[in-house]
């Protein structure tokens, strides 16, 4: 007879949040390496949903920030004071880099003293141009610095837990999944 560990789960909307703001990373990529490939006459339609996505994960990821607050998570999973404090680090992380990319996102395309473009919504620069801003946000915030960060942070967040799954057993992943 097997032994069960019990699981104390993510509720649905914690999970909706965590798997739609995953979905619309995927999609983020996919955006940024399309437009990175196609002609020159069919980049600025990426480059919009590229930027529609971006404000949607930012959106979202207040929106789950203010649902955290409303209904706590689950108390980790039992492991090592170290690892409870990188996972709580892991988190803030991710978080931040949620939040924090998508605003500089913005900023870059401000900085040429352009909009940004929600599914067809316009959001004016509140820049105007700045050459030196923008620079740096493509040089070090927005651009591929960030973009192999994100890699690497998504990468250990997904070994992270299918550790947890599949060599601690503690069912780790499982509070995540709607399953």
């Amino acid at each position: 007879m097997s032994q069960s560990i019990k699981v104390e789960r993510y509720g649905l909307v914690a999970q909706g949040f965590h798997w739609l703001v995953a979905l619309l990373l995927l999609g983020l990529f996919l955006t940024n390496t399309i437009r990175e490939m196609v002609p020159e006459e069919s980049e600025l339609y990426w480059l919009r949903l590229h930027m529609s996505l971006g404000i949607l994960v930012f959106l979202l990821t207040l929106a789950r920030l203010g649902w955290r607050k409303l209904v706590p998570p689950p108390a980790l999973v039992d492991a090592p004071k170290w690892s409870q404090l990188a996972a709580n680090g892991a988190h803030v992380v991710l978080n931040l880099s949620t939040l924090l990319v998508p605003i500089f996102g913005y900023l870059r395309v401000a900085s040429k003293n352009y909009a940004a473009d929600f599914f067809g919504i316009q959001i004016p620069s509140i820049t105007g141009e700045m050459q030196s801003l923008h620079e740096i946000m493509e040089e070090f915030f927005h651009g591929e610095p960030m973009e192999i960060f994100l890699y690497v942070l998504i990468g250990v967040h997904v070994l992270a837990a299918l550790w947890h799954q599949y060599v601690l057993k503690d069912n780790g992943l499982r509070r995540m999944l709607p399953w």
